[in-house]
């Protein structure tokens, strides 16, 4: 006998019930549940159940609520061999969860625009309150960030054609087993595409995972905040990770062992298998995977901070990679037995980074029940064409560097470090000179000249030779979701208050271009037309013009506030809270902003330990009445070590900045953002004194201003990044 479920609907009042012989009525369904996760919207519970939901759509609530204000619970599943199809769930924290489920189909279901957190970094400036974190799900504490659909407890699982975007987390697995992910589409999240906690012997194929990301303002800072496109915690095992495009996510993918490791150095996220995969142009770690023995085979891995971050892994495999434009390629501290092999290094700043530290905090417990030395590596038949570092060695033994072709590479070597050995490779350098360094043993390495042509070879995922044992069988049916070999850099990656842009709808982003006090402004969006509704402390150089497009503003530098309104007339446009609006509709949208014009001059000078600003302001301030550099500027804002004067060197400078404006009364916040000591002084007065090593980090003082003020800015810098920032905003109003 077959005991058919019951599915329960609440629509508002009253409740009814209906069996898997009834179809879903198509129709859009607004209903509202509480603040917690206990009464959700439909209840699907039983075994056997088959349900079409095609036409069927069910709202949390209204569209126009915004996104942080988003509750409840769409739909909870319990039960065995049931079946969704072409469900749509928005407007709720959570739009699906499935608790003690056996053999539980998604199929085609849409879970986009539920809830997401609004964001407080700006273009200008990171926040740190917007950092995640996912180390705890014992309680799910993972479901505080929302999500598309949220598996617990779930087995032999299969989530076909699922669409998550514009939230915050896609779907998340918490302690579910023996699942297939595929053909889905988990992008455009402002947290995380794909996270299993707890979760062992999954299939994740052919899928889109890109643009899930927050913390990157390009140019201005690259944090990430915790965002990836994959996110592997807590003792998850034995996963096929396969054929996915994972680009531009904060990391592409983020893998770590789980406080059970770190408290008692048992476990791991173990024999995961992660292969023909792009993680390109995340702000942070292509791959970044800890305290773990994984294989990493065939993947794309292209202008990211590091390519792979990999410390404390031990037994893992770096095979046949493409890592290009990276700041460093490998980086790798305290592992053991790891073998890199058959890669190709291209166009980064250093290819591969190994060390230990002098010694391990004597409280951790990880140290305490493990082997953490940096020992006992295999680099062999790799190509290095990045004409940098090729091998930077610290504190490390037993290490075997031997087949590889190099090309002008540089090899570093750390006299602490022991049994490192440089043989039988192809050297190809300029004047004959390897430079293999003495504290290495070199033997039988063959020296050629610099060819004229050279570099890597395409990147292609597929191993159709069967060149790879971790090759796994493409599925039948499986989509091709990678992006073109040179299509959108970081550069692409948008970020406002509500996440990442999706290019769906019209939007003004401020460009670094000016030309004779114009600037420019990119116009973003679907194919059409813009036109000027208002200009308030802005003056135009065109009034209409074609979107995508520029539009060309010049500051009026009596009026600080500035409102540019623009009308957009082109394509379907979907807003960043899910509202559609058919090709043809008019939408207005522009830019705000208070840009107060600030008669800067702005000097930089060198100190040393004589005159540590720390110890010795006086010395200080001293060495300051002796600049190598002066500016005059309408704006405070050195972002970054090239937007500072050739003459500035990195590490020991001062910049003392004075500036003086005339302003209408009112109440305005005074915002500096420094890299690393300021001191900000209004009228003579001291309103922000932040006068120590830290890195970029945003301050600011709220005062009542009003006619011509005078304002000074004391700024020092000892190493690594460098910025320093000042603004004054109106004071935003209760």
């Amino acid at each position: 006998m077959i005991l058919a479920g019951l599915i329960s609907i609440a629509l508002q009042s009253p409740k009814f019930t209906f069996t898997t012989t009834t179809k879903p009525k198509p129709g859009a369904y607004l209903v509202e549940t509480n603040e917690n996760l206990n009464s959700p919207a439909i209840v699907i519970k039983g075994n056997n159940i088959t349900l079409d939901f095609t036409g069927f759509v069910l709202s949390g609530t209204p569209s126009s609520t915004e996104p942080d204000q988003r509750k409840g619970l769409g739909v909870q599943v319990s039960g065995k061999n049931i079946v969704i199809k072409n469900l749509t769930v928005k407007g709720y924290k959570v739009a699906l969860l499935a608790e003690k489920c056996e053999n539980l189909k998604l199929v085609d279901c849409n879970f986009s625009f539920n809830w997401k957190q609004k964001l407080l970094s700006t273009p200008e400036r990171e926040d740190l309150s917007d950092w995640m974190s996912f180390h705890q799900n014992e309680k799910d504490e993972w479901l505080r960030y929302g999500a598309g659909a949220y598996l617990k407890d779930v087995n032999g699982f299969e989530v076909k054609g699922l669409t998550v975007t514009g939230g915050q987390c896609g779907l998340m697995l918490m302690r579910s087993n023996k699942g297939l992910i595929w053909n889905s589409n988990l992008s455009y999240l402002s947290g995380i595409g794909l996270g299993m906690y707890r979760s062992s012997n999954n299939k994740v194929m052919h899928n889109n995972i890109d643009y899930c990301v927050r913390g990157y303002s390009h140019g201005v800072y690259q944090r990430g905040q915790d965002s990836a496109g994959i996110l592997i915690y807590e003792q998850s095992n034995k996963n096929l990770f396969a054929y996915n495009s994972v680009t531009h996510s904060g990391d592409g993918f983020f893998l770590w062992a789980g406080q059970s490791t770190m408290d008692k150095g048992e476990g791991g996220c173990n024999d995961n298998v992660v292969y023909g995969n792009d993680f390109s142009f995340a702000p942070t770690n292509g791959i970044e995977a800890t305290f773990s023995r994984n294989q990493f085979v065939n993947n794309r891995i292209k202008e990211c901070w590091h390519g792979f971050w990999t410390g404390y892994s031990y037994d893992t495999l770096i095979a046949s990679n493409l890592i290009t434009d990276c700041e460093v390629g490998i980086a790798h501290e305290h592992g053991q037995n790891n073998k890199v092999e058959e890669n190709s290094f291209a166009g980064n700043q250093k290819d591969i980074q190994i060390w230990a530290n002098a010694s391990e905090d004597p409280n951790w417990g990880y140290p305490k029940h493990r082997d953490t030395k940096s020992r006992d590596w295999s680099i062999t038949s790799n190509n290095f064409y990045s004409q940098t570092t090729a091998l930077d060695i610290k504190r490390t033994t037993n290490l075997l560097f031997e087949r590889n072709t190099t090309f002008n590479s540089l090899f570093q070597v750390s006299e602490d470090s022991k049994g490192i050995k440089i043989i039988d490779n192809c050297v190809h350098c300029k004047a004959n000179d390897p430079k293999i360094p003495k504290t290495a043993e070199a033997a039988k390495n063959r020296v050629e000249p610099m060819p004229t042509q050279f570099g890597p070879m395409d990147w292609d995922p597929k191993d159709d030779e069967g060149l790879y044992p971790q090759s796994p069988k493409r599925l039948t049916g499986g989509k091709w979701p990678f992006l073109k070999p040179n299509e959108g850099g970081r550069k692409t990656i948008l970020v406002d208050e509500w996440g990442p842009y999706t290019g769906q709808q019209p939007k003004l982003v401020e460009t670094k271009e000016v030309e004779d006090g114009w600037r420019k402004l990119e116009i973003l969006g679907p194919k059409g037309t813009w036109k000027a509704k208002k200009l308030i402390g802005l003056e135009s150089k065109s009034k209409s013009g074609n979107v995508p497009g520029v539009i060309w503003v010049k500051n009026d530098i009596k009026q600080p506030e500035k409102d540019l309104a623009l009308e957009y007339v082109g394509g379907r446009t979907v807003d960043y809270r899910g509202i559609a609006s058919p090709a043809g509709t008019p939408i207005t949208f522009g830019w705000k902003a208070f840009d107060l014009d600030i008669s800067w001059v702005v000097s930089f000078f060198q100190w040393d330990e004589k005159s540590d600003p720390r110890t010795k302001l006086g010395m200080f301030r001293e060495v300051a009445k002796s600049p190598f550099a002066f500016l005059r500027r309408r704006k405070l804002d050195f972002t970054g070590p090239a937007a500072f004067p050739p003459e500035v060197k990195k590490g020991y400078f001062g910049t003392t900045a004075e500036g003086t404006f005339s302003i209408a009364p009112g109440d305005y916040v005074i915002t500096t953002t420094t890299d690393d000591g300021v001191k900000v002084y209004l009228d003579g007065a001291l309103i922000i004194d932040a006068w120590k090593y830290q890195g970029p980090t945003a301050y600011e003082a709220k005062v009542h201003l009003g006619g011509d003020h005078k304002i000074r800015v004391e700024h020092f810098q000892i190493d690594g990044y460098v910025m320093i920032r000042l603004d004054v905003k109106k004071a935003p109003t209760n």
